[in-house]
């Protein structure tokens, strides 16, 4: 049973659809150890997120999740957990629609990923994690919800590449090695993988 908490909410409550197509962090050689989050303590509130997606919750045709119980958009930030109580994921809505920073970690407590978003659509960073670091794995850069760049790293911190996009289709990439040494540069013309911010977990 996973658990939810709404805090400065103007709906009661309200459930995170299920990760569709979130991505699962590539383990490489032992990083650092990060801060984990602490478990669920008694001051928030619990409840059961299929319970709360079926009475509390609705979602509009422009993507604007509503509340069952007055119609009005919801706002507050959600904090969705694992069963252990650890948090899942804490994220903010501003008139039924993600707005700012928004996180998600393992059920081990540690960071998985953070996203940013304005009005609903990803905008700024989405920045991915190694497992067990603060060790960044990759990162997207978006405007109003369209992709601009996306870079990676190998496990010991080296830029594994970088890549530009005009209009959601790749523009340029350049690779390097685990070494740092430059890849050959292959050329390319395949569209970025869009992303609908009404899909996201």
């Amino acid at each position: 049973m996973v658990s939810l908490s709404l805090l400065l909410a103007g709906c009661t409550n309200f459930p995170l659809s299920k990760s569709s197509n979130s991505r699962e962090s590539v383990s490489g050689p032992e990083m650092p150890a990060c801060p984990v989050i602490p478990p669920l303590f008694s001051g928030e509130l619990v409840g059961s997120s299929d319970a709360f997606h079926k009475k509390s919750t609705y979602t509009g045709p422009s993507g604007v999740l509503y509340s069952s119980k007055n119609n009005a958009p919801c706002r507050g930030i959600l904090v969705d957990f694992y069963p252990n109580g650890r948090k899942k994921s804490e994220i903010n809505y501003i008139d039924g629609l993600r707005e700012g920073s928004a996180q998600w970690w393992a059920i081990t407590g540690r960071l998985k990923h953070i996203r940013n978003y304005h009005k609903g659509q990803l905008s700024g960073s989405w920045t991915e994690y190694y497992e067990g670091s603060l060790q960044k794995r990759q990162e997207h850069l978006y405007d109003n919800g369209t992709e601009v760049m996306r870079r990676g790293w190998w496990p010991n911190g080296e830029k594994k590449f970088e890549a530009s996009f005009l209009n959601g289709n790749e523009k340029s990439r350049q690779s390097w090695d685990a070494l740092g040494a430059p890849v050959p540069t292959q050329t390319t013309s395949a569209p970025a993988t869009p992303v609908n911010p009404r899909k996201q977990p």
